[in-house]
Formats: C-alpha cells, structure tokens, sequence
C-alpha cells in the first residue's frame, strides 16, 4: 500500500505534491463556504455513477451562478478527475473527492466567478458491513430550500450531526428537515422498508440528491420492488421494519436500531446481494 503522501492531487488540471499550498486568505471556499463539492468512488477503471455526479454537479454550479464559459464541460472535468485517478489508482478502488470554488474574493459579493477546482485521490477503506446504530439529532435542522439538494462546502450541520452521534455512542445521526420530518443521516440518504415498500424521503424535504438513491430509484422497480418518494415523519420510522442508508462510497449499510427500536434485514440482505459489486 502506498503512503498517502505519495498520490498527487489535480489543481486547476496540475497534477502536484498535496501538501503544495494552493490557497490564500482570500480562498472564497475558506471564507464563505463559496462552492460545492462530490465524493466520487473510482472502480479501477471509470468512476461510478459519473453522469449522476455530473448531474448534481453542474446544476450546484449554475445554482451559485459559476461562469463555465472557457471550456469548464462535463468532458472537461471528466478528463481531469481521469487524469488524477489513473496517475494515482489505476486498478486500485479509490475514494475521489472533487471540490470547485469560486475564484479568490475577500468580501462577500463575488468579484470573479470562474471556478478553481482540486481533485484527490485515496485508496479506497477497507469496507465494513457491520449494522448501523443510529440517533436523531434535534440540535438544528435543515432548510428545505434551494441549496438543500446540493453538496455545498457548508457541512456544518452535517457535521454536528455525527460529532453528537459519536459523543452519545451511536454510529450515525439522522438528521430532520425545518418541518421536523426526516431528512437524511450524516452523509448518507435514507430507505426504509414496511410490508415489502421502500420509502425514502422525497427532494422536497431536502435532503442531498444522492447518485446511490437516484440509482436505486431506478433499479428497484426493475427487480419488482415498489418505492415511494415522500414525506416521512418521526414517528413513522418507529412504524418500519427495515431501514438502510446509501451513499457513493460505501456498500449499503443496514441499521439495526434507531435508538431503542430495533429493525430487521431481510430485504435489505437480498437488495444488497443483488446490487453487489455497485457502490453507492
């Protein structure tokens, strides 16, 4: 296995040492959280779900009013995360990580709206299967609104989520919407199963657009399972029997317990078995 230190990273489409300095007190990512970031699993060969990433990616970018003029394409940044992976993983599984923000800035009205991107690459961690135990985190919620399905490079409230999991024992935190409905885990999105349906929260109730759950979405029907996209209260994930959650990284990871009610893992065991080999 090689050092960490040893892979490069992709600034600007400059492959480089990673502990280069590539930002200044102006960075507007730094200061204002200005941008928007995707967490990419590379297989070896191409990079899963890519139209999926790009999908997400590019309406973050016009959401935040980016200039792409100059050549900044989906095939562009393809090439460039390609670029990276194949200097650094080629047939090695890797966890990519493409962040893009706007040009430097020092004060909040954006001077400059071309973006600045950097690309890593890790070897990918070792995968855990282990049943999740979750909580539900009442500290603050998430706005429902038009940044809400994006990755932006605010995460912060997704990061007091899994800091109060962690510090009460738990593994992950769910996290409510400004309704007080459930809205995702940490950096997962949500399923539930009851009487063979699968439910998971619809966009409306803001949580990520995840390329696992768009892609579930799409396959369940074709393996004869009905899914529902909709609103899900507290109370109603107490009413399941089956809950999993979904990211790009990771396997699908079953939940045994939400505090101290516990679920089977039935379905989710055959969903697994059947989308083996796809990560989320």
């Amino acid at each position: 296995m090689r050092n960490e230190l040893s892979f490069l990273i992709n600034f600007n489409g400059n492959l480089i040492d990673p502990q280069t300095p590539v930002a200044t007190v102006f960075n507007r990512s730094l200061r204002f959280g200005d941008g928007v970031f995707e967490t990419l699993y590379w297989d070896g060969q191409i990079i899963q779900n890519l139209d999926f990433h790009l999908d997400r990616l590019f309406k973050g970018l016009l959401t935040l009013n980016f200039d792409l003029s100059g050549g900044f394409s989906r095939e562009f940044i393809s090439g460039e995360i390609k670029k990276l992976c194949q200097n650094n993983t080629t047939f090695l599984k890797a966890r990519v990580r493409l962040n893009i923000f706007r040009e430097d800035g020092s004060v909040l009205l954006p001077v400059q709206n071309k973006p600045v991107f950097i690309i890593e690459s890790s070897e990918y961690p070792e995968e855990n299967l282990t049943p999740l135990r979750l909580t539900i985190y009442k500290g603050e919620m998430k706005s429902t609104g038009l940044l809400s399905n994006l990755k932006t490079n605010n995460y912060l409230l997704n990061t007091l989520a899994i800091q109060f999991a962690k510090e009460n024992g738990f593994d992950d935190a769910i996290i409510l919407n400004s309704r007080g409905n459930i809205c995702e885990a940490s950096s997962s999105n949500l399923f539930m199963v009851q009487k063979g349906v699968f439910f998971t929260p619809a966009l409306s109730q803001g949580c990520v657009a995840g390329t696992k759950r768009r892609e579930l979405l799409e396959i369940l029907p074709t393996l004869g399972f009905q899914v529902e996209e909709t609103i899900i209260t507290k109370d109603m994930i107490f009413e399941m029997e089956e809950i999993f959650l979904t990211n790009a990284i990771r396997p699908i990871r079953p939940v045994i317990c939400i505090e101290n009610t516990y679920y089977s893992r039935e379905l989710t065991t055959i969903l697994t078995r059947l989308t083996n080999g796809s990560k989320q």
